[in-house]
């Protein structure tokens, strides 16, 4: 039995997935540097990437590689980067750090049970607890705020994380959105 090269066996999904991983992680690189904006920019377009990377699997088909790369931006994208960012803005409080320690232990579980369980299907797809990405919100208060709005927003999402409500699939527009969201930002470096 021959084995195949693993670049391969990866799906196109996956090649739009992995270029959002690597938008994410060098969007962590500017954030850390002080190129704040423009790190806010690069992760809005992993943002539609990690949006886009599920349209295509649906239409060409993934691998068994997609849920995890999936799950990896997930953490990284929506979960630590918006963490990192409103520490930076708000020069690493003590109550941003818990703040966002809790909402980094909380995400991580809600995305577990996601993992598990997946949808709830009705006439419409439903997730059982806020999605993630609802973080880019806090994202966008880096514009007018220090941190302490983006922080509460993270800090009201934690409880609804976990909860048993059901949140109604975000509409494609939503995430569409995310490349206006990171042109703003791109401008804002820019100017």
């Amino acid at each position: 039995m021959t084995k195949k090269h693993l670049l391969k066996e990866l799906s196109k999904a996956d090649y739009v997935t992995s270029l959002a991983i690597l938008l994410i992680v060098n969007a962590f690189w500017l954030a850390w540097n002080d190129h704040l904006y423009l790190a806010i920019a690069a992760t809005f377009v992993s943002m539609f990437l990690d949006y886009a990377d599920g349209r295509i699997a649906r239409k060409f088909g993934g691998s068994p590689y997609g849920k995890v790369l999936d799950s990896l931006y997930d953490i990284l994208g929506w979960v630590l980067f918006p963490s990192l960012v409103i520490n930076i803005q708000s020069g690493w409080a003590w109550w941003s750090i818990v703040i966002t320690s809790m909402y980094c232990l909380f995400a991580a579980l809600r995305l577990s049970r996601f993992t598990v369980v997946g949808y709830v299907e009705t006439d419409k797809r439903y997730y059982t607890g806020l999605p993630v990405s609802y973080s880019r919100y806090a994202l966008l208060l880096v514009l007018v705020a220090d941190g302490k709005l983006a922080a509460l927003i993270l800090a009201i999402m934690i409880p609804l994380m976990v909860s048993s409500h059901l949140f109604k699939k975000s509409p494609p527009f939503l995430m569409q959105i995310n490349l206006v969201y990171a042109a703003i930002f791109l401008w804002l470096h820019l100017k």
